[in-house]
């Protein structure tokens, strides 16, 4: 088969696969119905981030109590701001990171209290990195082996393993973003942060500096007493992360223009024979 060939068959697979998919994502995308994305959350070691990342002295390390009705104070939410040291890959970058620890106390109805989600505005799109050079951007991290900064180190529950959230979510809607982790799912039957654990801190990346939002936090009993703040980005534009991201849409167009590739040969070989 000829060189001129090859390169049409590359050409073709590259067109049909890296032009056509952003199109349908736009026309998804303009609906009404607000995008939810799931973040993937790869694991990266507290000494990775902290040779990557140094704390911001204007960010101390933000503790904030909350407390489920019915219940003793119930735990704590904590979180940090980092920014990217010169000469790594995340210099001009910051690194928000969070953190749940969940009090080993009961509630006056029965029962160890525990923690099935958290919520709270960030408003500024995730920013994509490699740091883990996965081939493909990624917009948040998990830590859960050692602490970062002035967090807390994680600690497992009893019979339970250190926990990262079940699904990292985030969406954009109009002026606002959402960040969501959600520790329960019935489909695996992963159950709850439970009493006496200190969660994985999980870590997402921007280009944005940061404000003050209130977390939403959800179990069987409703939080009471003093709002619970955090850090969070702010000032970014607010709209969906890059899906598929651009290595996944080369690889795609390698995988079809590969399959072109054996199509015009098999037929080259058929015509020959004939």
């Amino acid at each position: 088969m000829k060189i001129s060939s090859l390169v049409s068959a590359l050409g073709l697979g590259v067109a049909a696969l890296v032009l056509s998919p952003p199109i349908a994502r736009a026309d998804a995308l303009s609906s009404s119905t607000p995008v939810i994305q799931t973040l993937e959350t790869p694991s990266l070691t507290s000494a990775q981030f902290n040779g990557m990342f140094k704390p911001i002295d204007s960010a101390p390390p933000l503790s904030s109590t909350f407390q489920f009705m019915g219940a003793p104070v119930s735990g704590t939410v904590n979180s940090q701001v980092f920014e990217g040291q010169v000469g790594t890959p995340a210099a001009g970058l910051f690194a928000y990171a969070y953190q749940i620890g969940v009090n080993n106390v009961s509630s006056q109805i029965g029962g160890p209290v525990h923690v099935d989600s958290m919520s709270f505005l960030y408003n500024a799109t995730p920013t994509g990195t490699d740091f883990l050079n996965l081939g493909h951007n990624v917009f948040a991290y998990a830590v859960k082996d050692g602490s970062i900064g002035g967090l807390t180190p994680p600690a497992a529950s009893a019979g339970d393993i250190v926990r990262v959230p079940n699904t990292l979510s985030w969406q954009p809607g109009n002026g606002a973003g959402v960040i969501r982790a959600q520790y329960v799912d019935p489909a695996s039957q992963t159950q709850a942060l439970n009493a006496g654990a200190n969660s994985a801190t999980f870590v997402v990346i921007s280009k944005q500096p940061f404000t003050q939002q209130y977390v939403s936090l959800l179990s069987s009993l409703p939080t009471t007493g003093a709002y619970t703040p955090v850090y969070s980005a702010t000032g970014g534009n607010i709209s969906p992360v890059p899906v598929p991201e651009p290595a996944s849409l080369l690889a795609w167009a390698g995988l079809a223009a590969g399959a072109i590739f054996v199509r015009r040969v098999r037929k080259s070989n058929r015509d020959n024979v004939a």
